[in-house]
């Protein structure tokens, strides 16, 4: 089983805070860990504080977000200088969503994620683009989605990491997908442990992602009961996705340690 992390700038930037968190799971040897970057600019500078932050206490390898959205292409290049001074030579390509909730190309960027990607591939830099086992809100739907990532494939990205999903039939669809379309892009599946249903719940419903009743019905006002749900909703999904060949996760963290180290304690004993 091979581990990465999704970490984001603080808004207190408490950097040093985030990287101990990152610390106390380093033990499980991390590809790599990814830095969030803020769709129209708000926190560029604080993600830039934070890989340095990573770089200053740690060698594991970073990979940084970057949004099209709101950029021009001299935007990106200089973007991309900036984190290439900073050590950083591997980008998480992402659309990203214009503030007003509508996404509006640039005049002068990109309105196309697989051109973004093939200009990003032209800087010399290893670029991962994202997956979606249910369609993006503003896909057109399931198969609009794997074309595209086919798109972004064929434009030079090397892996694909999932949106967090809990419906195994929905991976299963994507995996299934990928195989049909011959995309050559590895898959990691995004994995999302659940420290609160109610907040999950509010962020599924952003992103269109649906948590079945069988898993929101196993968490209640009891606090211990609700951390053992998590983990074992946790290492179920991953041995699931294990048997369908995923062996490759990524944990969005909250920066949050304590519920994936238990998982992934856990999980350690059964391997």
């Amino acid at each position: 089983m091979k581990l990465s992390y999704e970490f984001y700038p603080p808004k207190e930037l408490d950097y040093q805070k985030v990287v101990n968190e990152f610390l106390l799971m380093e033990k499980y040897a991390p590809r790599f860990v990814s830095i969030t970057y803020g769709a129209m600019g708000g926190s560029q500078e604080k993600s830039e504080g934070l890989i340095k932050a990573f770089k200053e206490n740690t060698d594991v390898d970073i990979v940084a977000h970057l949004t099209l959205v709101g950029k021009s292409k001299e935007d990106i290049k200089k973007i991309i200088h900036e984190f290439k001074s900073l050590g950083v030579n591997k980008i998480v390509a992402l659309r990203g969503d214009s503030l007003e909730g509508k996404f509006e190309a640039h005049p002068e960027g990109f309105f196309n994620t697989a051109d973004f990607v093939k200009f990003l591939k032209e800087f010399g830099l290893e670029v991962y683009v994202s997956a979606y086992p249910e369609p993006h809100p503003d896909s057109e739907g399931f198969d609009f989605d794997l074309n595209l990532l086919k798109e972004k494939t064929l434009a030079g990205s090397s892996e694909c990491i999932s949106q967090f999903c809990f419906s195994m039939k929905s991976y299963r669809e994507l995996i299934d997908g990928i195989s049909k379309k011959e995309i050559k892009n590895n898959l990691t599946a995004g994995i999302m442990p659940i420290y609160n249903i109610q907040s999950l719940c509010n962020m599924a419903a952003k992103c269109g992602i649906d948590i079945p009743s069988e898993i929101i019905e196993q968490f209640s006002e009891d606090q211990e009961q609700n951390e053992r749900a998590a983990v074992n909703i946790c290492i179920k999904q991953i041995k699931d996705l294990q048997n369908m060949g995923i062996n490759n996760f990524h944990f969005y963290t909250l920066n949050q340690s304590s519920l994936i180290l238990k998982i992934l304690d856990e999980l350690s004993l059964t391997q």
